[in-house]
């Protein structure tokens, strides 16, 4: 137990800076340190509690603006009163001894470790790291709510605890918006990681901080799940800000693909590249809305493109090959076949209904023609969109693979009432085979040759030897016996 006076030689690992009057507590190691302070684990005997005990470095204390800061951190922490943001419990500053405060105890892994080691070990995590980002979002929109920016959001200041809990991190750049200055006041110094930077804040452009340098500093963590690499990569720090300051960010596409071999949702590249806009105001406006497409992806509801047809209009043509699906928003359509010359009418669709599926996910031409009754508005389902949700447990992609393999699926099953209808041709034929050249056996039975029949109907109909067996097998009363087809008559 320590107090107040009590000092020993500073090792780097040990808590040795004085401790403040009337604070009883026990040094149980350090648990990590950074260019400003250090933190330590220790247990507040008053309370019987471990805590985490952040001091500011030694050498820093007769530095004005690194002690400002750090009381300031401690400040803005406490006053953000927020389930992902960590609790601060006490405060004491003392220019002469030591500057110090305590706060809730964080037991687990940094988002960035937890990143590495997905990707070391092959591991597809990324929608539980979006899992992660969501809250993020929510802590960072409450902070901006009170007034706060947190000017250096990155997976290394975001915890995941060990039970699921998350947590914002290292507020020691927050700013109060009230207290940015102005153009003609800011000194164009220039603060945070370089790496994740939005480019007016590595220009020292401070007058023009706003929630929107966040917004982009949370597009470039985004950026960094899906690539495994911050938006700007140097082999210097000055080189990295350099490239911050020109603000050229790679695609995400070109910068490889996430877990080296899956291909990257489109939508989630264009919620990320959005995010990282170089203007503001061509970014999410607050981190609500990021939070807001974030979520739709997750759960697979993001707004699909839509595409308005005219009353005759043709939205898919038999025989061509299909690169997207439909899902009828508004209006009306009939779906058509021609079959030996002459249009077939197959059935109507509604709101809600989805067709050309099979043809997107197979490949394979359109076994229809799809004609706008009135003018119809559909949403368009475009091959990459429909392999990436079948590929997700959510509520679009339970619904993708319901309709594919039910019968909205219009090609499948117009595919299949044609071979049914041509089967069933064979059970015709072959009664009027046993009507014409039949003869009569014992017990009104009706029979004739049956290889020479069957040669005769896969000649007639192009059916294989085997659909038309297992057809007959399927009607009742028909039975081949000694190379006889025999027809029994009717149980009455």
């Amino acid at each position: 137990m320590f107090g107040f006076g009590k000092k020993r030689p500073d090792d780097g690992h040990s808590l040795t800076q004085p401790i403040p009057s009337g604070w009883e507590i026990v040094d149980l190691g350090l648990l990590g340190a950074g260019g400003m302070s250090r933190v330590y684990r220790v247990r507040d005997e008053s309370l019987g509690r471990e805590v985490a005990f952040k001091a500011l470095r030694p050498e820093l204390l007769k530095e004005e603006q690194a002690l400002s800061r750090f009381i300031e951190e401690a400040r803005i922490t406490a006053q953000l009163d927020h389930p992902n943001i960590p609790a601060v419990y006490a405060l004491s500053s003392d220019k002469k001894k030591s500057t110090c405060f305590t706060m809730k105890v964080l037991e687990g892994s940094s988002l960035q470790q937890i990143l590495e080691y997905n990707e070391k070990e092959n591991i597809d995590g990324l929608f539980s790291a979006l899992d992660v980002m969501v809250r993020v979002c929510d802590a960072v929109a409450f902070a901006h709510a009170r007034g706060v920016l947190h000017l250096d959001l990155k997976p290394s200041n975001v915890m995941v605890a060990e039970f699921g809990q998350i947590y914002v991190v290292d507020w020691g750049l927050a700013q109060r918006k009230a207290n940015l200055p102005t153009k003609e006041k800011d000194d164009g110094s220039s603060f945070g990681t370089p790496a994740y930077m939005a480019p007016e804040q590595a220009r020292g452009q401070n007058y023009a901080l706003d929630e929107r340098t966040d917004i982009f500093s949370l597009g470039g963590m985004l950026y960094r799940i899906l690539t495994g690499r911050p938006p700007y990569v140097d082999k210097t720090s000055n080189g990295t800000r350099a490239l911050a300051i020109e603000a050229v960010i790679q695609p995400p596409e070109q910068v490889g693909k996430r877990g080296g071999a899956q291909l990257m949702p489109r939508r989630l590249v264009a919620i990320c590249m959005r995010a990282l806009s170089v203007a503001p105001e061509e970014r999410y406006q607050t981190v609500g809305e990021l939070k807001r497409e974030l979520e739709d992806f997750i759960r697979g509801t993001a707004q699909l493109p839509q595409m308005t047809f005219h009353a005759g209009e043709a939205i898919v043509r038999e025989g061509e090959t299909g690169d997207a699906a439909y899902v009828i928003l508004d209006g009306h359509c009939q779906a058509t076949r021609t079959a030996a010359g002459k249009t077939q009418m197959l059935r109507l669709l509604g709101p809600g209904e989805m067709f050309g599926e099979t043809a997107v996910l197979t490949g394979s031409p359109r076994s229809a023609t799809v004609t706008a009754l009135l003018d119809t508005t559909v949403a368009v389902v475009d091959r990459l969109f429909l392999q990436e949700e079948m590929e997700r447990t959510s509520f679009m992609a339970l619904a993708i693979r319901t309709v594919a393999s039910s019968f909205l699926d219009l090609n499948a099953q117009t595919s299949a009432l044609l071979e049914e209808q041509r089967l069933n041709k064979v059970v015709d034929q072959t009664l009027r085979h046993l009507a014409l050249m039949g003869v009569d056996g014992p017990g009104g039975t009706r029979r004739t040759p049956w290889k020479s029949l069957l040669t005769k109907l896969v000649a007639d109909t192009g059916l294989t030897e085997e659909a038309i067996t297992e057809r007959l097998d399927r009607q009742p009363g028909f039975e081949v016996l000694n190379d006889q087809l025999v027809l029994k008559p009717a149980v009455r």
